[in-house]
């Protein structure tokens, strides 16, 4: 009899898993695409908002269906390096291109319960997030995939992130 119980049980925990991990592939298939960056708004402490990244951003968003992701943001107005070569800027040009692009990748998970997404962070162009999960909340809705930071990389505050699926 208690062996009977055992196995139910452990049946119906492989169930459940099974299901969850179903439900969550569903959703990364549903998620899975190319998108654009339409907004990346900062909110201060005193409530002011700012685009990061310009008016203009210039940004893709890659999320896979089997759970890998690669973001690439920078401001539309980065400054040409007038020797010509990366490794050669002035501390302006290096400086401007710090402060107006971030690039992360790396392997992503969902929690359909909570509606996050966990950047799970193998390298970025910020390297204090190396190794850090980034979760965020986030909704999708029409194609329009929106969510929240709620520590930013460059200071204090929180942002809002908007994409666009590309067709």
């Amino acid at each position: 009899m208690y062996q009977a119980r055992l196995v139910t049980v452990a049946a119906s925990a492989i169930c459940l898993a099974f299901a969850t991990g179903q439900a969550a592939a569903q959703s990364m298939k549903t998620l899975a695409g190319a998108y654009a960056g339409v907004s990346f708004d900062q909110t201060d402490a005193a409530g002011k908002k700012t685009e990061i990244f310009g008016s203009n951003p210039r940004a893709m968003l890659i999320l896979t269906a089997d759970g890998r992701y690669s973001i690439v943001v920078a401001r539309a107005t980065l400054p040409k390096f007038a020797s010509n070569s990366r490794v050669k800027g002035t501390s302006e040009e290096n400086a401007a291109v710090v402060s107006g692009s971030l690039a992360h990748f790396g392997k992503y998970s969902l929690d359909e319960k909570d509606k996050t997404i966990t950047f799970h962070v193998e390298t970025a162009t910020y390297p204090n997030w190396d190794g850090i999960p980034q979760k965020r909340p986030f909704t999708l809705k029409g194609g329009v995939l929106n969510y929240k930071v709620a520590t930013v990389s460059g200071g204090t505050g929180s942002a809002s992130v908007t994409w666009k699926r590309l067709k």
